[in-house]
Parts: C-alpha cells; structure tokens; sequence
C-alpha cells in the first residue's frame, strides 16, 4: 500500500513538472514571437517611410529593400501561425477553455499554413541570394535585377510556397493528409512518428531551399576569388583581404541561423528513427527554437539592411564623421573601386556598414 501511494505521488511529481516546463517553454516561445512581430512590423513601416520620401524626392527606391520587406512578411505570417499553436497548446496543457477553441479553429489549415510561411523565409533568401549574385556575377544583365522582375520574382515565390507544400495534404496513405491533429501537443502538424511525412518536409521545406541559397553565395565568393586572381595589381591590399573576410563571415553567419531554424526537426527525426522513442518535449522544443530563429533573423533586418542599419546609428550616435573620399594612387584606384562595389552588394544584407550603391 505504502509502496503503491509512494509511485502516484512520483507520477503526480512528474506530470506536473512536465506541466511547468510545457507551459515555461511556450511563454518563452510567444514572447519571442511577439518581439518578433514587433521587430517585423517596424521595418516594414521604415521601408513604406523610404518610399514615400524616395517617391516625393523623385529618387530611386532599391530593391534590396523591397526584399527586406518580403522577408518580414514571411517573419510576421509564420510567428502568427506559431503564437495560434502555442496559445492553442497552453488552452491544452491548462485546460483553458477560451484557448482550447483555438484548436478548433481550421486546424489542418493553420498547421498547412505554418508550413507555408516557414518555407517563404527560405525562399525570400533565395531572392536575395539570387539579387546579388544578378549584380555581381552577371552585372551586365541589368534586367534581371530590376524592380519590376524582382516583383515578379516574389509573387512566383509565394505560389511556389503554396505548392511546394500541397503534397502534405494529400500524398499519406489512401489519399490522407500527413497534417494531423497531434493530441500531446493540441496541434494539427506533421507526426515525428510518419516517417515520410517528417522527411518530405525537411527536404522540400528546409533541406532543398538551404543548398539553393547556399550553392549560390558559393558561386559568388568563387566569382569573387577568380576575378582578384586575374587582377592586374600586384601589390596586396590589407583593406581588401579584411573585407574579404567580413564578407565571407558574416555570409556563414547568415546561413548558420537559416540552418538552424530546421535543425531541430532533423535531430528528433533522426532519434526517432535510432532509437524509436520520442521525446514529451520534443514539440515544444521545436517550436521554441524556431521562434528564437524568428527573433534573430528579425533583428538581423535591422543590422544587415545598410540603411536601417545606418539610421539606428545616427539614432544612438554611433556615427563618426569621416571623409568618405581618400586619394590613392591611380594605378589602383580601379580596381579599388571594383573591390568597394562587390562588397557593397554582397554587403546590402550582411554588412554592419553603409555601403556604396551603384547601379
């Protein structure tokens, strides 16, 4: 009897400690989200602020940030689809009755819907990538990186998103969805446990984007390598060979935080399929780091758009006056003033500096 009593009060134990870190974990993740809407929407307002102003002045406005808006669209639509799931899931967990009713709120098509917005932020960084490799390796085609091509580029990444997602609904076992409803996490989502469900999403929502966007900045950093191989100075500048690295820091930088945003899937999917056992958390952990994602890749707008960027400077008095123009001998001063357009490019997303915009 003793020993009996002694067991359920070791089960309660730990179903409530199990509790308290589902409910910690998606508090954790809404206020991520909600830092990162927040973060989104404020671009999106300085970007509108920039046409309008450019629009009055008759001045150009750029492309890049017109994909920097794209980019937060896709932020904004996925961290709503996240904060349904997690209030959804803390309705749940406490057994709250307003937020229990969000499950019954289209939940196949807001799990459809999530889906879609997170493959969007792979494929607005694939127009990126695509937009300076246009401006450096193919400088020449001054069509393929107008804005009116690049508007055409973001609503064929948007019905690409919707499509590239569609199998999910329909491809499972006579004619199902692999989106179902998962009731330890009051959610409608793909299983950890459907194997080919699991692994249709990492590859075409995660895995496939990725190498895209990475064989891509690839192609540019070996464009680059070439191009300063066959340069005709002999002389090595310290100056470029440190932009060189910056570059191809803060590139790596960018990439890591875009693999990441999937890289827990692939760990459980791959412990799942080992060893057979998954984990109670393992939802919320997913759920947790994408949202963190959410929140670096927001504030990651602020810093890598050379415009914003500058703005929050001069806001905190960061900004040191210098001269802009140094003279350099003439022999060089081409090829400087190639190296400085390369980077200013490569530099619109990942750069902490503004740099010099050429058309």
């Amino acid at each position: 009897m003793m020993n009996t009593t002694i067991n359920i009060n070791t089960n309660v134990n730990k179903s409530n400690n199990q509790l308290f870190l589902k409910t910690l974990t998606s508090i954790w993740t809404l206020t991520n989200v909600t830092l990162s809407i927040i973060i989104s929407i404020s671009v999106i307002v300085y970007v509108i602020i920039i046409y309008i102003s450019k629009k009055n002045s008759k001045k150009s406005f750029h492309v890049s940030l017109v994909l920097t808006c794209n980019t937060s669209i896709t932020i904004i639509g996925s961290c709503i689809s996240l904060i349904l799931m997690t209030l959804s899931s803390i309705g749940g967990d406490r057994n709250i009755i307003s937020l229990k009713s969000i499950i019954f709120w289209g939940c196949h098509i807001r799990g459809y819907l999530a889906i879609v917005f997170v493959i969007s932020i792979y494929l607005s960084y694939i127009l990126q990538a695509a937009y300076r490799l246009f401006r450096i390796v193919y400088h020449k085609y001054k069509y393929l990186r107008t804005m009116s091509t690049f508007i055409y580029y973001i609503l064929i990444q948007w019905i690409l998103s919707f499509v590239f997602v569609l199998p999910l609904l329909f491809l499972n076992k006579n004619s199902s969805s692999y989106i179902i409803y998962l009731s330890e996490d009051f959610n409608c989502a793909v299983s950890f446990t459907n194997t080919r469900g699991i692994i249709f999403l990492t590859l075409a929502v995660y895995i496939l984007p990725l190498c895209c966007v990475s064989l891509i900045y690839f192609w540019i950093i070996y464009d680059i390598r070439r191009k300063r191989k066959q340069s005709t100075v002999t002389s090595k500048l310290r100056r470029q060979n440190k932009r060189d690295r910056s570059v191809i820091k803060r590139i790596c930088t960018v990439m890591i935080v875009l693999w990441t945003l999937g890289a827990p899937i692939s760990l459980f999917l791959i412990t799942f399929i080992t060893t057979g056992y998954l984990h109670w958390i393992a939802y919320r952990v997913c759920s947790l780091l994408m949202s963190l994602s959410f929140l670096f890749i927001s504030l990651s707008s602020l810093y890598v758009t050379p415009q914003i960027y500058k703005k929050i400077r001069i806001l905190f008095g960061c900004v040191k006056h210098h001269k802009r123009h140094q003279r350099v001998p003439y022999s060089i001063n081409i090829n400087i003033e190639r190296e400085r357009r390369i980077e200013s490019i490569l530099l619109e997303y990942t750069s902490f500096t503004d740099p010099i915009i050429f058309n």
